[in-house]
C-alpha cells in the first residue's frame, strides 16, 4: 500500500461501519416506504400484511417478544424507532454518530454536522405517535440529509484507504438492503393472498419508488410495470446504482485496491456471476425468495472475509534463527 493506504485496522473497521450504518438507515427508511406508498394506493379493504416487514428484516424473535400485535404501529415504531432493535433507523443513526465522532480527523467536519443533524432530526420528527402522512415525509426526509451527506462525502473526503473501507461498507450494505426491498415485493402483503393479482403492478411500483428506480425502468424498459421486468431491472442492472449487480461491481473496483484480496474477491466475482446467470424473470416467486435469501448469506460470508482480512488480521511471525 503506498503510505497514504497505511492505515489502522481499528480505524478502518469504524469507516466501514460508518458506511454500512448510514446505508442501513437509508435502505430502511426505503424498506418501510414501499409498505407506506401500497397504504395510499390501495383500497382500503385490503388490511396489508405487517408480518413481511419483519421477517425481511431477520429480526422476528426480537419482535415477538417486546409486540404482542403484528400491525402497522407496531411494525413501523420496531423499525423506525425502537432502540430495542439494532438495525432499527434511529440505532443505525446513533451507531453512525458514535463512529463518526472516532473519525473526525478522517470524515470532513460539514459530513459530521450532517450526520449530527439527521439523528437529531429523526429523534425529534420520527418519535411516535405519527400519522401515515408525517411517517413518508419524515422517511423522505431522512434520505434526503444521508444522500446529502454521502454527495458531500464524495466531494470532500480524501479518496484514500479510508474512503475504500468506507465504500464497501456502503456497497455491501446496499446490496444486502435492495435484495431485501425485492423481497417485500415478492411478500404477499394481504392478509388473504387471493387479492394481491389485480394489485400486482401495484406492488411492483412502490418497489421502483421506493429505490428511485421509476424513471430509469422508464428509460430501460419503456413499457408497462410488470414483476418480471422490475426483477430483471434490479437485479441485472449494472449502470443502475440500487440495483444488485451495480454495488457488486462497485465492490470489485475497491477492494483490488487493497491487499491481501485474493479470498474477498473471489467471493465477489463469483457472487457477480451468479448474479447475473440467474434468470429472474422465469422464475418462481418460492425460487425467487431462495435466491434473495442465498444472496444475502454470501455478502454475510464477505463481511465475515473482509473483517478476518484487515480488522482482524495477525501476520505470522517469521522463525527466529539462531
Amino acid at each position: 500500500m503506498s503510505r497514504s493506504n497505511r492505515i489502522l485496522s481499528s480505524t478502518a473497521e469504524r469507516a466501514y461501519w460508518l458506511g454500512r450504518y448510514l446505508e442501513r438507515a437509508d435502505s430502511t427508511a426505503r424498506l418501510v416506504t414501499v409498505y407506506s406508498h401500497l397504504l395510499f394506493d390501495l383500497p382500503k379493504r385490503l388490511p396489508l400484511a405487517w408480518q413481511g416487514l419483519v421477517n425481511i428484516s431477520g429480526s422476528r424473535t426480537l419482535f415477538d417478544e417486546n409486540f404482542t400485535e403484528t400491525d402497522e404501529k407496531s411494525v413501523c415504531r420496531h423499525l423506525i424507532n425502537d432502540v430495542r432493535n439494532s438495525g432499527s433507523l434511529i440505532r443505525s443513526l446513533d451507531n453512525a454518530r458514535e463512529n463518526v465522532r472516532t473519525l473526525r480527523g478522517i470524515i470532513p467536519r460539514k459530513s459530521v454536522e450532517y450526520i449530527n443533524d439527521v439523528h437529531l432530526f429523526t429523534r425529534d420528527r420520527l418519535s411516535e405517535p405519527l400519522s401515515r402522512t408525517r411517517r413518508v415525509e419524515g422517511l423522505q426526509e431522512v434520505q434526503t440529509y444521508i444522500q446529502r451527506i454521502d454527495g458531500f462525502l464524495s466531494a470532500n473526503m480524501l479518496h484514500d484507504a479510508h474512503w475504500t473501507f468506507l465504500r464497501l461498507g456502503n456497497y455491501i450494505e446496499r446490496a444486502d438492503m435492495t435484495s431485501r426491498i425485492l423481497e417485500a415485493g415478492c411478500d404477499d402483503i394481504f392478509d388473504d393472498a387471493s387479492e394481491l393479482e389485480p394489485f400486482n403492478d401495484i406492488q411492483w411500483r412502490s418497489v421502483l419508488l421506493s429505490l428511485d428506480a421509476t424513471q430509469a425502468y422508464n428509460q430501460v424498459v419503456q413499457g408497462p410495470v410488470s414483476q418480471e421486468a422490475v426483477l430483471d431491472l434490479l437485479v441485472h442492472e449494472t449502470k443502475l446504482p440500487r440495483s444488485m449487480a451495480y454495488p457488486l461491481e462497485s465492490l470489485r473496483h475497491s477492494i483490488r485496491d487493497l491487499p491481501r484480496n485474493d479470498r474477498p474477491m473471489r467471493l465477489i466475482n463469483r457472487l457477480r456471476r451468479q448474479t447475473a446467470a440467474t434468470e429472474v424473470g422465469r422464475m418462481s416467486i418460492g425460487a425467487m425468495r431462495k435466491f434473495l435469501d442465498d444472496f444475502q448469506r454470501e455478502l454475510v460470508e464477505l463481511d465475515s472475509i473482509i473483517s478476518r482480512t484487515y480488522f482482524r488480521f495477525k501476520p505470522r511471525r517469521r522463525p527466529t534463527t539462531t
